[in-house]
Order: C-alpha cells, then sequence, then structure tokens
C-alpha cells in the first residue's frame, strides 16, 4: 500500500471487513488502524522507527479519562513511512503475548495466546486462523513427528 485511503474508501472498506467471519474472530485489537497512514505530532511528518506506550484493550492511552487500568499493557508499534509495518522479522505490534506482523499498513499475520493461535491475511483480510496450536504441537512431539 503506497497511499493513504480517502474517508469514503475506507469507511468502505471497513463495511465489507465487518462482515466477514474471519475478520470478525480475528484477535487483532488494531485490525481497524489497517489501510491508515500516521503522522507524528508534527502533523507534516510522518511516524518512523519505534513508539512505546501504555495503553487498555479499547486502545486508549493512560493520558485518557477512559483509560481502563485493569485492562492496561505496554505496546510497542513499529511505523515505516506513516505505516504500520514489520522489518526484520520485528512485529508491527507487539504486547505480551500477543505479535502481528504488517506490511505497509497492512497485516499478514497475527501470533496470539502466547504462540496458540495464528492468523494469516492477504491484502488486509484473513484468510485462515489456527487455533490450540500448542495441543498440536504436544501431539505431535508425542507421536514422534
Amino acid at each position: 500500500m503506497e497511499k493513504s485511503l480517502t474517508q469514503d474508501e475506507f469507511m468502505q472498506l471497513m463495511r465489507k471487513l465487518a462482515a466477514n467471519e474471519l475478520f470478525k474472530k480475528s484477535t487483532s485489537l488494531h485490525k481497524y488502524l489497517q489501510f491508515k497512514r500516521f503522522n507524528d505530532v508534527n502533523p507534516e511528518k510522518l511516524m518512523n522507527g519505534q513508539y512505546i506506550r501504555r495503553e487498555d484493550i479499547f486502545l486508549n492511552t493512560e493520558d485518557s479519562d477512559m483509560f481502563d487500568e485493569k485492562t492496561a499493557k505496554v505496546v510497542i508499534y513499529n511505523f515505516k513511512d506513516g505505516f504500520l509495518h514489520s522489518e526484520n522479522d520485528e512485529p508491527a505490534i507487539q504486547y505480551p503475548g500477543h505479535w502481528e506482523y504488517w506490511e505497509k499498513g497492512l497485516i499478514k499475520k497475527v501470533v496470539a495466546d502466547g504462540g496458540n493461535t495464528e492468523e494469516y491475511w492477504e491484502n488486509g483480510v484473513p484468510v485462515r486462523i489456527e487455533t490450540n496450536l500448542a495441543e498440536r504441537r504436544r501431539r505431535e512431539v508425542e507421536n514422534g513427528k
């Protein structure tokens, strides 16, 4: 993805994605940030590099009146040219037990539940979700695979 979508294009796309069953099942709290380009504090400068912040399950930061301390966690974001982006096998978004790999503003893979769930995405749309991977791996080891 090289450019930002217009507001109308973005809303149309989000309505289409919201109807997708795998999109609904996705563990990504950040899936609605796809297709967006982010500016730094200076609105003329695109975000680049790593940003670390504390946020709750609703993505509220601790300076918000809506911040829920009970669901708070430290989240690490990686950006390139204003888009969420993974490089050198570093997740674009990570917090305890959860890693999201993005490419130019689109999710490619989500690893959740400490590695027990993996989601595979193409062009910003989930195409497969695998669950109970820990149990499957345990059985494979027991069976000598």
